[in-house]
């Protein structure tokens, strides 16, 4: 279509779940993009993505990046590999859109962005719910109905995973904060912004070697006042999946906010003095909206945008780990 932006040509850097349920259908897709290839330290499972999304399979991850028919590479690996295979994608000048956390802490998140920022490339970490219609819904009901908020909490935990899951390999960055906690502790910088702290903390390692469950409070610093903010999540628990936001005049309830597919309608619980109301919210394909946020920015060269917020989001998961665990004084 004349006028149309290039399709940005995506490689994609292992072979999880995540990528063949839900990423690489939304990149085949749009034509804002085109599946360049597969990569995978295991020829077999990459031969077997690459003949199902009738994509080349471009050999090991160093392959992939050594590749010039690759603009930007999409990583769904482990978190505790990030830092190495996130500097070689930026080294290797690929823009970068890497699955959640994007860095086991603040110092390498710190040295991620400044690799992107040197070389003027655009890196995001997938939150893809804040990309969904339903957010924008939410919004708008707490604007007509809510008034001045006095409470944000946010959950999201779930049972637990296989015991070979990665999220329970310390060495691969697991633990429920650094996967779990991520979506309660984005949807408080999404739905409230500006000056947020953690006031206090809590990490249960659940007799394993990495934190199972936790939670925390918050503050967000706004002019005369602070709104309290609670968070809570888990591997190990009930399956929750939601927001509360309480005001002056009501309050505003969600439960599927970070997993709608698709095909899920998301409903909202709206009470007010005049009653209950349950509300349906836009479905929407949230995987979608993040990767056409990830051409735009890639188009525009605006890579700062993200760069704040993957800084703004370990900053808080640092202070959660080190309010939870904080350093033991020495005996005088």
């Amino acid at each position: 279509m004349p006028g149309s932006p290039p399709p940005v040509r995506i490689g994609v850097m292992g072979c999880a779940a995540i990528a063949r349920r839900s990423v690489i259908p939304a990149i085949q897709s749009l034509p804002l993009f085109h599946l360049a290839g597969v990569a995978s330290r295991s020829p077999e499972k990459g031969r077997e993505f690459a003949a199902r999304f009738r994509c080349p399979y471009a050999g090991d991850y160093a392959d992939l990046l050594e590749r010039d028919d690759v603009d930007a590479v999409y990583m769904p690996l482990p978190t505790g590999l990030h830092l190495e295979w996130g500097k070689r994608a930026l080294l290797a000048g690929k823009h970068l859109l890497a699955e959640k956390s994007l860095a086991v802490s603040l110092q390498e998140a710190g040295t991620l962005v400044r690799l992107a920022r040197e070389h003027r490339l655009v890196m995001m970490e997938n939150y893809m719910f804040q990309y969904h219609a339903q957010q924008e819904a939410v919004r708008q009901l707490a604007r007509e109905h809510l008034g001045l908020l006095r409470l944000f909490r946010a959950t999201f935990c779930f049972p637990p995973l296989d015991p070979g899951n990665f999220r329970y390999d310390p060495t691969l960055g697991g633990g429920a904060l650094l996967d779990a906690g991520g979506y309660p502790l984005k949807a408080c910088q999404m739905f409230i912004g500006g000056s947020i702290r953690v006031l206090s903390s809590c990490l249960a390692p659940g007799g394993g070697e990495v934190d199972l469950w936790g939670g925390a409070m918050l503050a967000a610093d706004r002019g005369s006042d602070v709104l309290p903010l609670q968070i809570a999540f888990g591997f190990d628990q009930f399956y929750q999946c939601g927001m509360e936001l309480l005001g002056q005049h009501g309050r505003l309830t969600t439960s599927r906010t970070f997993t709608a597919g698709p095909d899920v309608t998301p409903c909202a619980v709206l009470e007010t003095p005049r009653g209950k109301e349950e509300i349906r919210l836009p479905q929407d394909n949230h995987f979608i909206r993040l990767l056409e946020v990830f051409h735009r920015r890639v188009q525009q060269c605006d890579g700062e945008t993200a760069c704040r917020e993957i800084l703004a989001q370990a900053r808080l998961q640092d202070q959660v780990r080190r309010l939870a665990h904080p350093p033991q004084e020495s005996p005088s």
